[in-house]
C-alpha cells in the first residue's frame, strides 16, 4: 500500500471518529450511517473501518481523551496521580455533553443487554471501556513495588471510583458544585486514598 493510500486511510477513520464525537455532542447515539453521512463517505466505507457503533465509541473516548492524558507524568506518585485525575477532570468538566452522551449509550447498551439475556461483561464489546482502569494503573504504577499486591489492587479500584464521568454526575448533579469545585473534591479524594493506602502499607526498613 502506497503511503498516500495509507494517509488517506487514516484521514477517513479520523473523519468518522470526529464525526461521531459531533453526533455525540448532540446528545444522539450514534449509528455507523449516521457517522458516515456526517463524515461524507459512504456506508460501505464506514464499516471496513468500524462493524458496530460500540467499536466506533471506543475510539471516540480515546481521540477526545489524547495521548497527552499520559505525557509528561510526574515520577513522585502523589503528584503523577494528580496529574492523571487533573487532566481528566479537565477534559470531562469542559466537554460534559460529549461524556453524558457517551456514558447514556453505555447505558443503554447495558439495558438492551439485560433485555436480551446476553449481559457478557468480559465479551467482545463490553458495555463500559476499562480505559480509565487503565489510567490509574499507569498514575500508580510507581507503587507497584511499594504496596503489597492486594492493597495496591484495592487502592486501584478505590481511586478510579473518585474521578471519571460517573464523579462528573456526582459532584455536579448531586452536590451541585461548579466545575473548579468539583476538580478539586476529586483530587482531594483521590490524593486522600493514597495517602491513607500509604499509611496501612507495613514498614519493612526497621
Amino acid at each position: 500500500m502506497t503511503e498516500g493510500r495509507v494517509k488517506q486511510k487514516m484521514r477517513t477513520r479520523r473523519a468518522l471518529i470526529d464525526a461521531a464525537a459531533a453526533l455525540v455532542r448532540e446528545g444522539r447515539s450514534i449509528t455507523i450511517a449516521e457517522a458516515a453521512e456526517r463524515a461524507q463517505v459512504s456506508v460501505a466505507t464506514a464499516y471496513r473501518y468500524f462493524s458496530n457503533p460500540q467499536d466506533l465509541l471506543v475510539e471516540t473516548r480515546t481521540v477526545v481523551r489524547g495521548p497527552e492524558f499520559l505525557a509528561d507524568l510526574p515520577a513522585d506518585p502523589a503528584e503523577r496521580l494528580d496529574t492523571v485525575v487533573s487532566r481528566t477532570a479537565d477534559a470531562q468538566l469542559g466537554d460534559e455533553a460529549l461524556w453524558r452522551t457517551l456514558l447514556k449509550t453505555s447505558m443503554d447498551r447495558w439495558f438492551e443487554q439485560r433485555t436480551a439475556g446476553t449481559e457478557d461483561p468480559g465479551g467482545e464489546h463490553p458495555i463500559r471501556s476499562r480505559s480509565r482502569v487503565e489510567l490509574t494503573r499507569t498514575a500508580l504504577e510507581p507503587l507497584a513495588g511499594t504496596l503489597p499486591p492486594e492493597l495496591h489492587r484495592r487502592l486501584t479500584m478505590a481511586v478510579t471510583l473518585v474521578y471519571g464521568v460517573e464523579a462528573v454526575i456526582s459532584t455536579r448533579d448531586a452536590c451541585g458544585l461548579d466545575p473548579d469545585e468539583a476538580k478539586d473534591v476529586m483530587r482531594w479524594a483521590a490524593a486522600a486514598l493514597l495517602e491513607h493506602a500509604l499509611k496501612d502499607t507495613p514498614d519493612t526498613t526497621s
